[in-house]
């Protein structure tokens, strides 16, 4: 006497739809994972900036200038990659507007930030936004006053395109170009 029992399990197709929705749920978390990261990242540099605008606000205020010179003052000294990851701020040299202003990052930085100042009348060498086709946000537009501008600028893939944050003496926010790319 034979037995009609038969056993039971899952075909080939109900496996693979689900290995197909496991999936779709793990590119939609790797995707929404990188979004926080970099969310993170950026907010990295739009604090530092606030933080370095107060400063150079509490220094124009003692020394009735803004810290820095025309010519862009960048620390670290090279911007973070993927392949550097995060980088020290170091110390920078005695003779470094970084230095001077007092503003330090108090750990590692995801950004190269660059800093420029002038006096009124002095010719605005404005901040280069190189490796960001949107170009620089924040020009300096009436240098017949003291004046300053302060980018962050950050890869965060490797590409060579840079995310860019910029603060300026005349707008207090933030500029984003590139963000992310």
């Amino acid at each position: 006497m034979r037995s009609s029992r038969r056993t039971r399990g899952f075909t080939l197709v109900e496996l693979m739809i689900v290995v197909v929705i496991i999936g779709v749920l793990s590119v939609l978390a790797v995707v929404g994972f990188r979004k926080n990261t970099f969310a993170a990242r950026n907010a990295e540099a739009v604090q530092f900036l606030g933080a370095v605008r107060a400063a150079q606000e509490n220094y124009f205020s003692a020394y009735g200038q803004y810290c820095g010179a025309p010519q862009a003052v960048n620390w670290p000294a090279q911007v973070p990659t993927p392949a550097t990851n995060k980088l020290d701020w170091g110390t920078p040299p005695d003779d470094n507007a970084w230095r001077q202003l007092g503003v330090r990052s108090p750990g590692r930085v995801w950004f190269q930030y660059r800093m420029g100042a002038g006096g009124a009348g002095d010719a605005v060498v404005p901040p280069n936004a190189e490796g960001c086709p949107e170009g620089g946000g924040s020009p300096i537009e009436n240098n017949q006053r003291p004046w300053f501008w302060v980018q962050a600028r950050g890869d965060f893939d490797g590409d060579g395109k840079l995310s860019v944050f910029e603060v300026t003496s005349e707008k207090p926010d933030v500029f984003i170009g590139c963000e992310n790319n």
